[in-house]
């Protein structure tokens, strides 16, 4: 890469040894970059001369900014100018600087770009084709939400660690918008992810020499106690349902370990009856009060074996469902959703989630009434999930079987989520390597 200086600006009067110099900031420095490709509008005039060029910097204009008419796509030798140095040995060292970084390829483009033109016309349009819609969603609402009105008239470049700090200690003081008192640890955790997401793409982009991001202090999150039922417990729970149309729901919740999007995005060719197992391929999932249909939330399926009585429960459930949907005039098909409610839709995740509270709330009124009365836990549906893994763990299934039944990434997912179970099993280890050595005895 090559590059030059220039003199611009007039000549002033002669000095005393009768050299007339350029007046004011008169060196600039030019570097070659060479063909690169452009847009040119046929019918847009550059008030320097020719017609006006776009330069390719980003993604391809779709018309011209100024006349909304068509684009040629062009190469066009490109030129990088800088000026305002007032001496010559200034723009020298400056061209050494500038050529060296654009060799060793450190080199970044000075731009004004702020954090929210950044993240709202760039980074959140570059990164939506590549994310789950929940995933955009979530990301759309961080940067509109809190991230924005933070740090967004910020200069991208001059963002550093202490401007995001300061933005995560404005957000502990926030109120949140969907229930009483402030932001709690993992929703601000969660904004500083997003935050550090979009600075890394920045930074490998060569928008920003860093992440600053990286460098803040993200906040701490301490894991709240996990709620589960007993095995007693889950047993009422069944019990109470036993005649509620959606018994098979239930019952899959509490033997399968899925989540509520992979239970509520089943369809009847994801039942193997033969070898008795559910293909958990997709999920649906909410964005916004919009239920979607995604993959599975590590990105792929996987086959949970069910017990003799969930395979029961969903055989009855099948016949019910066929009866219903009939005088509905609907056939029941292998692309037929498990589960539908009265009128043959899909059930909306957060609808099951309410009856589940529903069911609670009869199961904790009936505990009361009894002498003396019973204090029944409330939980979440997600809960039902703990649940099932809880119970396999202190039955000694082994941790990998868990894994792969939840359908985690990895194992120590797994080990991490549920550590509370870890000291009864190291218990029962103790107990059981004992009593063989006393048999051996």
């Amino acid at each position: 890469m090559r590059g030059h200086i220039t003199s611009r600006g007039p000549l002033g009067k002669p000095d005393k040894n009768g050299k007339r110099r350029h007046e004011g900031a008169p060196y600039a420095i030019v570097v070659e970059l060479g063909e690169m490709p452009a847009q040119r509008c046929p019918v847009c005039v550059d008030p320097r001369g020719g017609r006006r060029l776009h330069w390719l910097d980003g993604k391809p204009l779709a018309v011209c900014p100024k006349c909304g008419g068509e684009l040629d796509d062009v190469r066009e030798r490109r030129q990088y100018t800088r000026g305002g140095f007032k001496l010559k040995r200034e723009a020298d060292a400056a061209l050494i600087k500038q050529l060296d970084a654009r060799n060793e390829g450190t080199y970044q483009e000075p731009t004004n770009t702020t954090v929210a033109e950044f993240l709202v016309n760039r980074w959140l349009p570059d990164v939506k084709d590549s994310l789950k819609p929940t995933t955009f969603a979530g990301y759309t609402n961080d940067v509109t939400a809190w991230i924005v009105p933070g740090i967004g008239t910020r200069r991208l470049r001059q963002l550093d660690p202490g401007h995001v700090n300061h933005l995560l200690r404005d957000l502990a003081a926030t109120k949140c918008k969907y229930r009483t008192g402030n932001l709690s640890p993992k929703t601000r955790r969660l904004i500083y992810i997003t935050l550090r997401k979009a600075l890394a793409d920045a930074e490998r982009w060569g928008l920003v020499p860093r992440n600053a991001a990286a460098l803040a202090d993200p906040p701490k999150v301490t894991r709240r106690p996990m709620h589960v039922w007993s095995r007693d417990e889950l047993r009422v729970f069944l019990d109470h349902v036993a005649e509620d149309r959606l018994f098979a729901l239930w019952r899959v919740f509490a033997t399968s370990g899925a989540r509520r999007g992979e239970v509520l995005g089943l369809q009847w060719r994801h039942v193997d009856f033969a070898h008795a197992t559910l293909n958990l391929e997709q999920s649906r999932v909410i964005v916004g009060y919009e239920v979607l249909v995604s993959e599975p939330k590590t990105g792929h399926g996987r086959s949970v074996p069910l017990d003799a009585n969930t395979v029961a429960a969903l055989k009855a459930w099948r016949d019910v469902q066929a009866d219903e949907l009939l005088a509905l005039e609907f056939p029941q098909g292998p692309e037929t959703y498990l589960f539908t409610d009265a009128a043959g839709e899909p059930l909306h995740p957060d609808r099951v989630t309410k009856i589940f509270g529903l069911h609670q709330a009869a199961i904790r009124a009936a505990q009361k009434k009894l002498d003396p009365p019973v204090e029944f836990p409330r939980i979440r549906l997600h809960d039902l999930r703990h649940t099932h893994a809880t119970h396999l763990l202190q039955a000694g299934i082994h941790p990998k079987v868990v894994q792969e039944r939840l359908g985690h990434a990895t194992i120590s997912t797994t080990m991490d989520i549920y550590s509370h179970v870890l000291p009864g099993m190291q218990e029962s280890a103790a107990e059981l390597v004992a009593a063989i050595l006393d048999a051996a005895v």
